[in-house]
């Protein structure tokens, strides 16, 4: 059976005022439906670029991406815009919420992407800030809300699509130790109530022990921890 996604030497460098940078060399990932996987390493290691690539929101200068045994084409703009509002949802280590849109509104903006909002969205949406706790937030603004809840209005949101692979890059790092721990409670049990796959990018080993592998990029390569 093919992977879910697999990514296969992916190569991706970068000029520099003093040369070029390579940060990815024949880099390859393989993710099977519903597994987590955890991808640690150095600063600049490549790890964002990765996720980046893996999530079409970059483009590598060589190798491929296969979603399910079929080859996404990385350089067709249109294909990768519906890659990146349906198969995958994303998790940044800021929230990036709209200051004027309220909790269930920046939920529903991944559907307004695809196609008009409807009231099963509407109710999806709901139960997903449920799950996280927030639902006496719904009609809040992210100004009226802690970090804590804005960036677990950035997990509900990834997942509003049902996309096949949630891709989270840091996605804790503002928060301190505890919240941190909590919002992983949130984030994996919603993951196994899915049936989502994750890649989580994360220098923080007590997380990274949650997903059912971890991997780490160094010489711009993954390998197993």
């Amino acid at each position: 059976m093919a992977p879910l996604l697999e990514a296969t030497g992916i190569d991706k460098s970068y000029p520099r005022h003093d040369g070029i940078v390579e940060v990815l060399r024949g880099c390859g990932l393989r993710l099977d439906q519903g597994e987590a996987v955890a991808v640690m390493g150095p600063s600049g290691s490549g790890k964002s670029t990765l996720l980046n690539i893996v999530g079409g929101l970059d483009w590598p200068d060589a190798g491929t991406v296969s979603h399910r045994g079929g080859l996404l084409d990385l350089a067709d703009p249109r294909a990768m815009s519906v890659w990146r509002t349906a198969g995958v949802g994303f998790v940044f280590q800021f929230h990036f919420l709209l200051p004027d849109f309220t909790a269930r509104e920046n939920l529903l903006l991944p559907v307004q992407a695809r196609r008009r909002v409807g009231a099963a969205d509407r109710d999806r949406a709901d139960r997903l800030l449920d799950a996280m706790g927030l639902a006496q937030r719904a009609t809040h603004l992210p100004g009226e809300l802690s970090g804590g809840e804005q960036q677990r209005v950035a997990v509900a949101r990834a997942f509003m699509n049902r996309p096949d692979i949630v891709l989270a890059d840091e996605p804790f790092g503002n928060l301190d130790r505890e919240k941190g721990a909590q919002l992983g409670d949130l984030l994996f049990g919603l993951r196994r109530d899915e049936g989502t796959a994750l890649v989580i990018v994360t220098h923080d080993p007590a997380l990274a022990g949650r997903a059912d592998r971890t991997l780490v990029l160094e010489g711009g390569r993954l390998r197993p921890a």
